[in-house]
C-alpha cells in the first residue's frame, strides 16, 4: 500500500512537471511568434515615409503657355506654410484653388502645372510676323509684349512652315539664343 502511494505520488509529481513545462514551452513559443509579428509591424511602420508636404519637400510649378505653343516655364519653389503637413487630397485642393492640377505627388517631390490661354510667358524674347516682316519682342514679367528689334527678314521668302512658326511666335528664353535662330535658320 505504501509502495502503491509512493508510485502515485511520484506519477502526480511527474505528471504535473511535464505538464508544467510543456505549458511553459508552448506559452514561450506563441510569445516570441507574437513578438516577431509586432517588430515586423513596427518596422514596415517606421520604414514607410509618410506622404504629406514637409520643410524638404521641393515643388515644381510649370506654367504652360498655350498662345506661345506650349512653352513651359517651370520654376522651383520651397513650401510655405500652408502647405507643410498637408497629403495629397489636401495638397490638391490648395492647388486646385491656385488653378494647377497636381502631377505627381510624394514626401520628396510635388509637381503641379497649369495651362494658360492668351497669354505670353515672362522675360522671355519672341519672333513675330507682322506687315510681312520679322519682329523680335521682350515680354516683361506680366508677360506683355515690347518692341525690342525690327528684322529686315521678308516673311514671305521663308519655307512654309518657318512662316506659320512666326505667325504663332518663336520664343527663346534669351536674346541671344532668339538672334542665333534667326541668323542660322532664317536669314540664310
Amino acid at each position: 500500500m505504501l509502495n502503491r502511494r509512493i508510485y502515485i505520488s511520484i506519477a502526480i509529481i511527474l505528471l504535473s512537471v511535464a505538464s508544467f513545462f510543456t505549458g511553459y514551452f508552448t506559452m514561450q513559443r506563441y510569445i516570441n511568434k507574437q513578438v516577431k509579428k509586432d517588430n515586423v509591424t513596427a518596422k514596415t511602420t517606421v520604414q514607410l515615409p509618410s506622404m504629406v508636404i514637409n520643410e524638404n519637400t521641393e515643388i515644381i510649378k510649370k506654367d504652360r503657355y498655350i498662345k506661345a505653343g506650349g512653352f513651359v516655364v517651370e520654376e522651383k519653389i520651397k513650401p510655405n506654410e500652408e502647405l507643410i503637413g498637408l497629403n495629397k487630397e489636401l495638397a490638391e485642393d490648395y492647388f486646385r484653388r491656385k488653378g494647377y492640377n497636381v502631377d505627381y505627388f510624394t514626401s520628396e517631390r510635388v509637381e503641379v502645372s497649369k495651362d494658360i490661354d492668351n497669354a505670353w510667358p515672362p522675360n522671355v524674347f519672341i519672333a513675330l510676323e507682322s506687315e510681312g516682316k520679322v519682329f523680335i519682342y521682350k515680354t516683361d514679367e506680366y508677360g506683355n509684349l515690347q518692341l525690342k528689334e525690327t528684322t529686315q527678314i521678308n516673311v514671305s521668302d521663308l519655307p512654309q512652315q518657318e512662316q506659320e512658326d512666326l505667325k504663332r511666335g518663336i520664343i527663346r528664353r534669351t536674346y541671344e539664343e532668339l538672334e542665333e535662330f534667326i541668323n542660322e535658320d532664317l536669314d540664310s
